[in-house]
């Protein structure tokens, strides 16, 4: 659990005692590349901590997939409207490698947030650096040429470009494959 481990201690300095009783609250999964792990149309309410490998969100429309969100080693992934809402997911998240996840249900998650302060100022920070990288991405879609998202993207995620396809990145950017393949060729 180093990568998990390390990451929440990054994000806020959590007790020995509070981040022993979230590991043990805790289940280990193995899933294999390409297995959906929350699937759009569906409730799931558990929170998909990422020991080893990489995922993406993912929205399914009139046949097109639009990847949303990566999330590897250390990250925290879930169906936000199944989690908070207890509504069908509208999105899902998808393997891009075979990963080992450690879950964890949301109540048990929630009972610890009213035990332990420092899990819940863990996963309140946690949020906020989330909603930061999605306005910072919103804003950077709407106003940064091709080329400047790509820099961004590679800032933001170093070195997964060379984890996971090119499609992926391609769709995330909002850029066309073709103009993905041509900002790398330069570099």
């Amino acid at each position: 659990m180093n990568n998990i481990i390390h990451k929440i201690r990054q994000i806020y300095p959590v007790s020995d005692e509070a981040l022993q009783a979230l590991l043990t609250n805790m289940q280990v999964r193995y899933y294999s590349k390409g297995t959906y792990i929350v699937r759009a149309g569906v409730t799931d309410r558990l929170v998909y901590f990422i020991e080893e490998g990489v995922t993406r969100s993912v929205f399914h429309h009139d046949g097109q997939d639009t990847t949303t969100w990566f999330s590897q080693e250390g990250d925290v992934t879930f169906g936000m409207d199944s989690l908070y809402y207890q509504q069908p997911s509208i999105e899902s998240i998808e393997t891009l490698s075979d990963c080992k996840i450690y879950t964890i249900h949301i109540n048990k998650l929630n009972a610890l947030y009213e035990t332990y302060i420092d899990i819940a100022n863990w996963g309140r920070i946690l949020h906020q650096n989330v909603n930061k990288e999605l306005s910072h991405m919103f804003a950077e879609r709407l106003q940064l040429p091709p080329k400047e998202r790509y820099e961004q993207f590679n800032h933001r995620y170093p070195g997964l470009i060379n984890r996971v396809k090119l499609k992926y990145v391609a769709a995330f950017l909002g850029i066309s494959i073709y103009t993905l393949s041509r900002i790398r060729a330069k570099k």
